[in-house]
């Protein structure tokens, strides 16, 4: 009796089928690549052009790489000097968003969610993302954006008897702010500080890993605002 079932038999999904939802998936990592049809129609060409890819930059390094991910693919390199990656099955592509992809995505995708908390309480910054870290950085002259952040965390003095313009004002003010963030997050966050200049004011920046900067979001969504805060509309 043959108890083979349909799917056991039934050819592979072509990697064609995919083509949307890699381009989809690139976007959102910000990973800088461009797909176009296979040989076959049925495969799909990866031309990377990104910093992010994890390989070295040569086909057999690439090659090598994504076997070791279990990513069954083909690498060689085009006229251009870039990696171009085939893909054959739709399970390859699944793999390789998987492995590759994702972990940008999420990253990214945190980073956006973390931004827009802090803007929903006025605070401006600028986050740095890579694939297991983001790096949000304050601007400003006397550190106010970072001084109002731990107000909302539930310490409105963390800067008393603190003088911010100087350089160990700036070093003990880092050192309380990262004791609080370490108590919000539940694990310890690097906090480091530079002094401004007549060309750029003083910057502060946050290091968190994602799970770091998603627990500080959670936070700051629930985090009621400062009355005497600078508050402003959501666009």
């Amino acid at each position: 009796m043959d108890t083979t079932s349909p799917d056991d038999t039934a050819p592979p999904r072509p990697a064609a089928s995919l083509h949307a939802t890699l381009t989809s998936a690139l976007e959102e990592a910000h990973f800088e690549a461009q797909v176009s049809p296979g040989a076959d129609d049925s495969a799909l060409n990866l031309t990377v052009y990104s910093s992010k890819a994890p390989w070295q930059e040569t086909p057999e390094a690439a090659g090598a790489w994504l076997a070791d991910a279990g990513i069954v693919a083909e690498a060689q390199r085009n006229d251009g000097h870039c990696i171009v990656i085939t893909l054959h099955t739709a399970d390859a592509v699944d793999r390789l968003i998987a492995v590759v992809l994702d972990p940008w995505i999420r990253a990214h995708t945190t980073a956006t969610q973390l931004v827009e908390a802090l803007d929903t309480h006025g605070l401006t910054c600028d986050a740095d993302v890579r694939t297991h870290f983001i790096d949000v950085t304050f601007c400003d002259e006397s550190l106010n954006p970072a001084v109002e952040l731990a107000a909302l965390l539930g310490a409105p003095g963390i800067r008393d008897n603190l003088k911010l313009h100087r350089a160990r004002g700036m070093r003990r003010f880092a050192e309380r702010l990262q004791w609080l963030l370490t108590g919000v997050v539940g694990s310890e966050i690097d906090v480091t500080t530079e002094p401004g200049c007549v060309h750029a004011p003083e910057r502060l920046t946050l290091h968190a890993t994602i799970d770091q900067a998603r627990r500080l979001t959670q936070r700051l969504v629930h985090a009621h605002p400062r009355p005497s805060g600078r508050r402003v509309p959501r666009q």
